[in-house]
This record gives structure tokens, C-alpha cells and sequence, in this order.
């Protein structure tokens, strides 16, 4: 069973997910990159192995520092820059060959626990949203919040997966998702770092 595991979780590195909830978009699966990189081996590392153009984040290699590369089985790659003082402060940058279908016109909702701190108790509940939006390479990018905040672990905000032109003519698809524990504007401000 653990064989066929670890055979079959490489190629949901940069899956196509699919949801029959309304609002579920598919895209690009931004989950297991923690088990992957557990998992890759030398393979999963080489950037010569990647067949899209990068999008990558200078200004965070440069304030983080070296980025965590993963390299899926078609040329798809995940990127992870991580802040070595808060390390739940995070950007991963996803890129696949494929092409998914375009989000719909709200994102899916969210599961808010709704800790009271007084009793300790939760209630979670589905919180409706809508999209933000960032603006990447010159356009438009939307966003949202796809696992609220809980005891010890930040907001997660995705990207919707989108399409985007390289400097070279090849297009591709791309998500990117954050870590933040100061909010929405603050994961703006870090998918807004992403640039070929």
C-alpha cells in the first residue's frame, strides 16, 4: 500500500482537482507539497526537468533567501520561499504545462472554526467570499482565502490558476498560494513579488 503511495503522490503534484460544489473552480492542487518534498527525490529537484516559463519571486529570494524547488512528472514545478524568521510566513509558486478552465464568478467558501476563546469552544461554519485581486505581470489576478486562520497556523489565500505569457512566446498556467498572519493585503503584497 505504501508503494503504491509513494507512485501515485507524484502525480498530484500539479493535478487538476475537480469539485461539483458551485463556485469550485478546477485548478492546479496546491495541497501536498509538504508530503512531496518529503518524498522527491533527485529527479524532483532538477530545474532542468521544468517545461514552463518561471515565475518566480527575486525580491523574496533575496529577503529569504534560496526557494525550495519541486519539479512534477510533466515539466510542472512548485517553488516555496519561506521567511527563516516566521516560518509559517510563505509563497509557493505553482506552474503546470496544462490548461485548467477559468474560475467561476465567486470563489469557494471557507470553514471559519469560530473558536470563543472564553469557553474554548468551536463552531465552525462556511463563510461565504468574494474575490480580491492582485496584479501580476500587468494584470489582474484573483485571490482568496482557502483555510482560515486556526489555533497556531495563519490564514491560507490562494490564487485562482491562471494563464500567463513568458518573456520566451510559451504560455502556461500558474497558482500561487500564501501563508500570512497579517491578512489579505499582506498576501497581496507577496503574490504581487512574482514576476518572470
Amino acid at each position: 500500500m505504501r508503494l503504491v503511495f509513494l507512485a501515485v503522490c507524484p502525480l498530484i503534484l500539479l493535478c487538476q482537482c475537480h469539485s461539483p460544489v458551485l463556485g469550485r473552480a478546477e485548478g492546479i492542487d496546491p495541497n501536498p507539497f509538504q508530503v512531496l518534498e518529503r518524498q522527491a527525490g533527485p529527479e524532483n529537484r532538477d530545474p532542468k526537468r521544468i517545461a514552463v516559463p518561471v515565475l518566480k519571486s527575486a525580491a523574496l529570494e533575496k529577503r529569504w533567501g534560496t526557494p525550495t524547488l519541486l519539479v512534477g512528472p510533466q515539466g510542472g514545478y512548485a517553488l516555496r520561499y519561506q521567511n527563516p524568521r516566521n516560518r509559517k510566513s510563505q509563497l509557493t509558486i505553482f506552474g503546470s504545462p496544462d490548461m485548467y478552465p477559468i474560475a467561476g464568478a465567486f470563489p469557494p467558501p471557507y470553514t471559519d472554526l469560530g473558536m470563543d476563546p472564553r469557553s474554548g469552544t468551536y463552531a465552525p461554519r462556511e463563510v461565504a467570499q468574494g474575490w480580491k485581486t492582485a496584479r501580476l505581470s500587468g494584470r489582474g489576478v484573483r485571490f482568496y482565502i482557502t483555510e482560515a486562520s486556526s489555533p497556531g497556523e495563519p490564514v491560507q489565500y490562494s490564487t485562482e490558476t491562471f494563464r500567463l505569457t513568458g518573456p520566451d512566446g510559451r504560455t502556461a498556467s500558474y497558482r500561487l498560494r500564501t501563508a500570512s498572519t497579517k491578512g489579505a493585503d499582506d498576501a497581496r503584497a507577496l503574490f504581487e513579488t512574482a514576476s518572470f
